[in-house]
């Protein structure tokens, strides 16, 4: 049964993770934070979708090879004149030069270049460009080809514009140089046409090696292969490494500046240019898919998102292969970086605060839980309802059997339109009453009462719920005290043979004594009001009683017995605990010693609680008593409950490393009740485990439970752990443990806690058999 826990009260906080997400998003936008991201993710998606260039543009490079041949640099033009003819005689369409010819050379030369040029009869594309005068200047010169090339050619811009970290990743669409916005050559030879000052990226998934090429004095020597040039657009430019014209270029490393002029035009030419349309399309995808995913827990909003984050980074993919242009990704992935995080730390959160408002044992919410929902609610009482059967069924099938009897009150108070029932302690549950009239407020109980009257089955047993309620005020005290004073009532309803009470005065008498009980510890101790049980432990192979373990009981002088469950939780706030355990483990010890004299070597096992497993003070008392002779270690048991264990795991088991140092025996109380496993357990230095009653007493109508005993007994020896079976009520069940290779059996059967005096004859009695 769960219970209603409100999150969000307002829509900013239901869409907090959304708006937390979209302002992460625009921030890497407008910081550019993320121009890494896309880049990494730019060149990633550039090898998938890597490609050849057309074919139709061709680069005459003037490489080593012909600087070699032609050993006069720079080179006389009539060797670019002869370029040109030999380019026009093959077939070439246009013939574009990324060669300076802005300065004279002798004027027979340059004569001779622009007839040549004058007498092409394909167009010719003559270079423009723009550079600062020196490496410290601040003005730029502009470079044009002479007036008489340019008389009878088209003027484009060669400028290429490195990114801030050296790498070319876009190119200009048109430069201006004298005052003239000129197209650049790529978009030139691409028959494109762009403003001044505009880029474009490049489609860097061309690759570079694709493009056709030929070398400068291979053409001159005419040893181009036939058809090679027809057709197509040739450019002359320079690619050798000691012209210096070349450019870092993403995932293809350095290349000249003419194949990355030539990778512009190829770009523009398959309408593949990647234009940018931000990142406005996938934040906005993003932000919608982590509004779905937020509606969603677990593996839902898992799926979501990271459907979200695939389709995110796949989208530009395929924008691009469409030639649809392409988008920025990184806003949006940050985005759902952000949105998952917030989302997820506001689960765990929720998951802490559930956790931390449940009793581990029942699933019921607990009494943090009520203290806090009751205070916004701003609740006018509380009623407390005590289960007087709990203590009996949990002493005889164990906490977790109690529990169940608790769910099944619950179960029967939700029947009754009890919208939540929280479990405040062992044996009580408390809730939040309807507004009653007070002429209601008999029948409200009597009621409820009827509801909780027939038997409840569990562990297969007919269990009558005997309850009695309380009812309190909130005061200003808050709704903790209301709890306590309801808790009182209940009790005093319970004393009174009553349905239910509402808090008085005069019950504070009843609380104020409870809280002594702590300052009557040390009357109690010296009085020897405290005493100790000692119930025997049977071992299943010799069938001899071997050990027994110590049980401290309080017989008060005006209250009489209080059972260890009214006093143990008080001393344990209140910082007594030690107290008593040292109480309990010095009796203990003296009279194993007082029954080893006598003959009989009895194990005595002592409990001890988890805050003082890793108490140094306790472990240094034990070890006193040991080195004072009191008793040898190996008649010493510490039993240490399974949960105890697992509290703190680290320093559990470097308190329990110091007590098997001391030659001490570690029995681990209560298995199956707690979230370990043997193969944690393993780890301890414990040497046996002991079977929990609510598994034990069922095994003869439980096949469940009788798997559980026998798995566990047989992984414990695999493990090397002694088992104690505790429950044992009936011989039948005694014999199916013996069959089942249990090493011992503690219970009712064997023998009930009784004083040293009775554990004697239990001796005599035994050894006499």
């Amino acid at each position: 049964m769960g219970w209603p826990i409100k999150y969000g009260r307002n829509m900013v906080w239901r869409h907090l993770p959304l708006l937390v997400a979209m302002v992460a998003g625009l921030a890497v936008y407008l910081s550019g934070a993320g121009t890494g991201v896309e880049r990494a993710l730019h060149s990633a998606r550039d090898t998938i979708r890597v490609h050849s260039a057309s074919g139709k543009l061709v680069l005459v490079e003037i490489d080593a090879k012909s600087l070699r041949a032609i050993d006069d640099w720079p080179w006389p033009r009539n060797i670019h004149a002869k370029a040109l003819r030999a380019l026009e005689k093959a077939g070439a369409s246009t013939v574009a030069f990324d060669v300076d010819v802005s300065s004279h050379s002798s004027p027979q030369q340059d004569a001779r270049f622009a007839a040549a040029i004058e007498a092409a009869r394909v167009p010719v594309i003559l270079p423009t460009f723009r550079q600062y005068a020196s490496q410290r200047a601040i003005h730029e010169v502009e470079s044009l080809p002479l007036p008489a090339f340019r008389r009878h050619a088209q003027l484009a811009a060669v400028n290429i514009f490195p990114d801030s970290d050296g790498l070319v990743r876009s190119y200009p669409s048109a430069v201006i140089t004298a005052g003239v916005p000129r197209p650049s050559i790529g978009a030139m030879l691409a028959g494109a046409t762009g403003k001044a000052g505009q880029a474009f990226p490049i489609d860097t998934a061309i690759d570079p090696a694709s493009i056709p090429h030929i070398s400068y004095v291979d053409l001159l020597d005419g040893h181009v292969p036939a058809g090679s040039l027809a057709g197509k657009t040739a450019l002359i430019g320079a690619s050798a490494i000691e012209l210096g014209d070349r450019y870092p270029v993403p995932g293809w490393g350095v290349i000249s500046g003419p194949a990355i002029q030539l990778l512009a035009a190829e770009t523009l030419m398959a309408g593949s240019s990647p234009v940018g349309h931000g990142p406005w399309l996938p934040l906005g995808i993003t932000l919608a898919l982590l509004l779905l995913a937020s509606r969603y827990r677990g593996r839902k909003r898992a799926a979501i998102l990271v459907a979200a984050t695939i389709g995110i980074l796949g989208l530009p993919l395929a924008m691009e292969m469409l030639h649809w242009g392409t988008v920025g990704v990184a806003p949006a992935l940050v985005s759902i970086i952000v949105g998952s995080a917030w989302m997820g730390a506001t689960d765990a959160l929720a998951s802490f605060n559930h956790i931390r408002g449940t009793d581990e044992i029942s699933g019921l919410p607990n009494r943090r839980t009520l203290e806090r929902d009751l205070e916004s609610e701003s609740a006018g009482s509380v009623v407390a309802l005590r289960i007087g059967e709990y203590a009996d069924l949990a002493s005889l099938l164990g906490p977790a059997r109690g529990a169940e009897l608790v769910q099944r009150v619950a179960d029967r108070l939700h029947a009754c339109g009890i919208e939540a029932a929280y479990r405040v302690e062992e044996n009580a549950l408390a809730f939040a009453p309807p507004e009653l009239a007070n002429t209601d407020v008999e029948a409200f109980f009597a009621h409820i009462a009827s509801i909780l009257r027939p038997p409840a089955e569990v562990a297969a047993r007919q269990v009558q719920i005997g309850c009695s309620f309380g009812r309190a005020l909130v005061g200003e005290d808050g709704v903790g005290a209301a709890i306590d004073r309801a808790l009182l009532a209940a009790d005093q309803a319970r004393e009174h043979g009553a349905v239910w009470e509402d808090h008085s005065r005069e019950m504070e008498g009843s609380l104020d004594w409870k809280l002594s009980l702590v300052g009557e510890l040390d009357a109690a101790m010296a009085a020897e009001d405290l005493w100790v049980a000692y119930q025997p432990k049977l071992n299943l192979r010799t069938k001899r009683i071997v050990a027994a373990e110590a049980l401290v009981r309080w017989t008060h002088p005006q209250r009489g017995d209080i059972y260890p469950d009214s006093f143990i939780p008080q001393l344990e706030k209140n910082g007594r605990i030690l107290d008593l355990t040292l109480y309990v483990l010095d009796r203990a010890m003296k009279q194993a010693q007082h029954w080893r004299e006598q003959g009989a070597a009895i194990n005595v096992a002592v409990n001890v609680s988890a805050p003082l497993l890793t108490k140094r003070g306790f472990v240094d008392a034990v070890r006193e008593r040991l080195d004072d002779g009191r008793l040898s270690p190996e008649l010493l048991t510490i039993e240490i409950t399974e949960s105890a264990s697992m509290e703190d795991p680290e320093r559990a088991l470097e308190g329990m490393r110091r007590f098997a140092d001391m030659g001490i025996r570690l029995s681990i109380d209560d298995y199956g009740t707690g979230q370990s496993t043997l193969s944690y357990l393993k780890h301890l230095p414990a040497r046996e485990i002991k079977i929990d009653k609510s598994f034990v007493l069922t095994i003869e109508d439980s096949a469940s439970d009788q798997a559980m005993v026998r798995s566990s007994i047989d992984l414990a020896h695999e493990l090397g752990f002694d088992v104690v079976a505790e429950g044992v009520e009936n011989a039948a069940i005694l014999e199916m443990l013996r069959k089942m290779g249990c090493d011992y059996a503690q219970g009712w059967h064997i023998g009930r806690p009784v004083p040293a005096r009775d554990f004697v004859k239990l001796i005599a009695q035994d050894a006499a058999a």
